[in-house]
């Protein structure tokens, strides 16, 4: 069974990297804004099949990665069933250097791990199906 994974991601070429390379063990689902993953998100828990995996870019157009972040983890918070439910993986992901970022992902965010850009299909691999540490996955 393939995961549920939403791609929150404004570069149409990176969207179709993932997707190839996700192909196999993930059943994809995209929104080019963060507004957009934020609703996907909600109708995702409304429905009762929830995402198992968010790739979420950092750098987008609007609201940024990192708020969008922000934004998934309240809903979570907040939701009725959210004792009864572990978090979703939420993978961070890209080609800025800046620790903040990084920093922003973890402190304040509580993401589940983080890569950079451009990326591997072994390393993309791994840290969606959770075989990575997130903790070693950012920039040094």
């Amino acid at each position: 069974m393939k995961l549920k994974t939403l791609i929150i991601d404004d570069h149409p070429a990176s969207i179709a990297i993932l997707k190839n390379m996700l192909a196999d063990v993930c059943e994809c689902f995209v929104a080019t804004r963060g507004q957009r993953g934020i609703e996907l998100f909600e109708q995702s828990q409304s429905s009762g099949k929830p995402f198992e995996v968010i790739l979420l870019d950092i750098i987008m157009p609007g609201l940024d990665g990192i708020e969008t972040l922000k934004q998934i983890r309240k809903l979570e918070r907040d939701s009725p069933t959210a004792q009864q439910t572990a978090p979703v993986r939420i993978i961070m992901q890209t080609s800025s250097e800046d620790p903040d970022d990084y920093n922003a992902s973890h402190l304040e965010g509580k993401c589940s791990g983080f890569i950079n850009k451009p990326y591997s299909r072994d390393a993309i691999m791994a840290i969606v199906l959770g075989k990575d540490d997130p903790q070693t996955a950012g920039p040094s």
